[in-house]
């Protein structure tokens, strides 16, 4: 069993473990409590925000069926596992669908950069050429050098940022969506809080 309040612990497989004071704070984030048992009630955050957190490129953790929740006993009595379950499937599938749309936004604006990359590219190889050719053979051989490799080096650093959007980017995006799949995943379990 994982307790994900405890970062030293090794992730089990079979579940996750969340304290919470108030099972509503599974959704929505408390006020910041130093003194609390809860990760996320300390951290002011909902305790889906940790949990996405805590399963962000997280593998094993990603492999968990079961999120058990830790209440104390009177509340515990009277949660339904079954409706925090699927109001926890509800939000996730949710969060995925703009997840995607972010991903295709993504892939479209970087294409474009790429497409003015290129030509704003071409431009500069095509000026870098023309310090390399007669049309200038009266300018002194510094100043050919300087102009010819600046326009070359600025035509290359312009790829720079489409290259970063079209590669680098969608992986923050669908480690992102392997965390909610994971959460899509998981049954709800609601246990009384022991201590």
């Amino acid at each position: 069993m994982s307790h994900i309040s405890s970062s030293s612990e090794e992730a089990d497989a079979a579940e996750l473990v969340l304290p919470l004071s108030d099972r509503a704070h599974l959704f929505n984030a408390p006020p910041a409590d130093p003194l609390s048992r809860s990760p996320a009630e300390v951290l002011s955050i909902s305790g889906v925000e940790h949990l996405l957190n805590l399963l962000h490129m997280d593998k094993q953790r990603q492999k968990a069926r079961q999120l058990v929740l830790l209440l104390s006993p009177e509340k515990a009595s009277s949660a339904s596992a079954e409706q925090i379950t699927r109001a926890l499937h509800r939000l996730a599938e949710l969060r995925i669908e703009c997840e995607h749309r972010e991903l295709r936004g993504t892939y479209r604006s970087g294409w474009r950069m790429l497409g003015v990359a290129v030509i704003l590219l071409a431009v500069c190889l095509a000026l870098a050429s023309i310090f390399t050719s007669h049309l200038t053979e009266g300018m002194r051989p510094l100043t050919r050098q300087t102009f010819e490799y600046g326009f070359e080096i600025i035509g290359w650093v312009l790829l720079w940022h489409p290259i970063d959007v079209l590669a680098f980017a969608p992986l923050a995006i669908r480690a992102r969506i392997a965390a909610l799949q994971s959460l899509v995943g998981m049954e709800v379990v609601i246990r009384a809080d022991k201590v």
